[in-house]
């Protein structure tokens, strides 16, 4: 039995190697026969491109590169933001670095990203903007701030821009000719944005607002303004600085702060009854303020007051018909030569959120109606001569972020619930908490 298994063994191996030696013979003769590889062999230029058998059987499979890798999708925000550079003379634009190149959108200029390179913010205003906005602006879809306004755009926006579901703050007033679509679905769009600078296409301006508008620029010396474009002209009224109007053609806004406005204000200002806004702060107005101006059943924001920089300004008392203007949100009548006492009417002002009357020439007493203002998150009613006792009926103000009423002569303690409340000039500092 021990003689017999290496015999056995040596037996196997022959045996083996036998088989081998006939599959090597067969596959060597298989090849020789085989015309695909003999032609290539006796060919006498090799050919540049390996053949699908050789192929098949030696190359490691790659990625084949694209014009959209490294992402491996073509980039829509790209591809809008290219579209809106080509739309409005990108290469003329005041400034444009970083565009148009291969680099993150981040690093274009003017362009802000969120952490997935997804485009939040383009403000392109005042850059020199040509022609009509594309489409393709509304693949912007996570698009909250957009501003192109100051620039030479015209045209109508597109509709495309609905899309932008996300848009917080939209300003295109100032650009000559643009304006937003007075289709009902639109103006739904705009209307729901919290923050909208721009005119809608109207058919032809409201005569009677455009009178309006010729009297306050010869009560305000509009001559000498700082910017007075088209103002006096034939053109569309939305296209006059300043000016914004709504989709019936009627105005809406008017926003000429800081530009040199000297004189009276028209009580004609009054019947522009769609106004939602009029800020004319820091100019040098001076003589009342129009009661008419509590007409304005519509008007949100009242901006006439200045900064420590203008001299004199407005006077009289502050009319009790603004109690009116029942949407009114931000009063602002600071570093004015106002007299008499604080309307009470105020005190029914439920939406205001912002009421600054500092640094005026006000006596009497704070009303106790102002704490029915359960939105307000600001009251400045320092640098006065108000007197009295501060009322306990200012700490129903739960929302109240800043309380000024330093530098004035009241008397008492401060409604412990306003502990808490900021107070820029420390002025809480000299009465205590009751």
């Amino acid at each position: 039995m021990r003689n017999s298994q290496p015999i056995e063994r040596h037996t196997q191996t022959f045996g083996a190697l036998t088989l081998m030696l006939l599959i090597l013979l067969t596959a060597c003769s298989t090849e020789s026969d085989s015309p695909s590889v003999s032609s290539t062999r006796e060919s006498a230029t090799p050919t540049t491109e390996p053949s699908a058998r050789t192929v098949s059987a030696t190359a490691i499979p790659t990625a084949v590169p694209t014009e959209t890798a490294p992402t491996g999708s073509p980039n829509p925000e790209r591809a809008a933001l290219t579209a809106l550079y080509d739309a409005t003379g990108g290469s003329d634009w005041k400034i444009n670095d970083g565009w148009l190149s291969d680099d993150p959108l981040a690093q274009w200029i003017r362009v802000t990203t969120d952490e997935d390179g997804r485009v939040t913010s383009l403000d392109l205003g005042s850059n020199r903007l040509n022609g009509e906005i594309p489409a393709e602006l509304g693949d912007l879809s996570n698009l909250k701030l957009l501003f192109i306004n100051d620039n030479n755009l015209t045209g109508g926006l597109p509709k495309s821009l609905t899309s932008l579901s996300e848009l917080e703050s939209f300003s295109f007033h100032n650009s000559t000719g643009l304006c937003a679509p007075i289709d009902e679905a639109f103006q739904a769009w705009l209307h729901n944005i919290a923050e909208v600078h721009g005119s809608s296409c109207a058919p032809e301006d409201s005569l009677q607002d455009r009178e309006v508008l010729v009297q306050l620029y010869n009560a305000l010396d509009g001559e000498n303004w700082n910017n007075n474009t088209n103002w006096q002209s034939e053109r569309p009224i939305r296209e006059w600085h300043g000016v914004t109007n709504d989709a019936s053609g009627r105005v809406s806004v008017l926003l000429l702060e800081s530009n040199k406005l000297v004189g009276e204000l028209p009580k004609e200002l009054g019947s522009l009854s769609n106004l939602k806004r009029l800020e004319f702060g820091n100019n040098q107005l001076t003589g009342e303020i129009p009661r008419e101006l509590g007409n304005l059943s519509d008007l949100e924001t009242l901006l006439l007051g200045s900064d420590s920089s203008y001299a004199g300004g407005l006077s009289g008392s502050i009319p009790k018909e603004l109690g009116s203007l029942s949407k009114l949100e931000v009063l602002n009548l600071r570093f004015n030569l106002l007299t008499g006492e604080i309307p009470a009417e105020l005190g029914g002002l439920f939406n205001l959120k912002n009421l600054e009357i500092v640094y005026n020439r006000l006596t009497g007493e704070i009303p106790a109606e102002l704490g029915n203002l359960s939105n307000l998150t600001r009251l400045l009613l320092g640098h006065n001569q108000l007197s009295g006792e501060i009322p306990k009926e200012l700490g129903n103000l739960s929302n109240l972020k800043a309380l000024s009423i330093e530098s004035n002569k009241l008397t008492g303690c401060i409604p412990a619930a306003l502990s808490g409340v900021s107070n820029s000039s420390r002025g809480l500092n000299v009465r205590p908490f009751c």
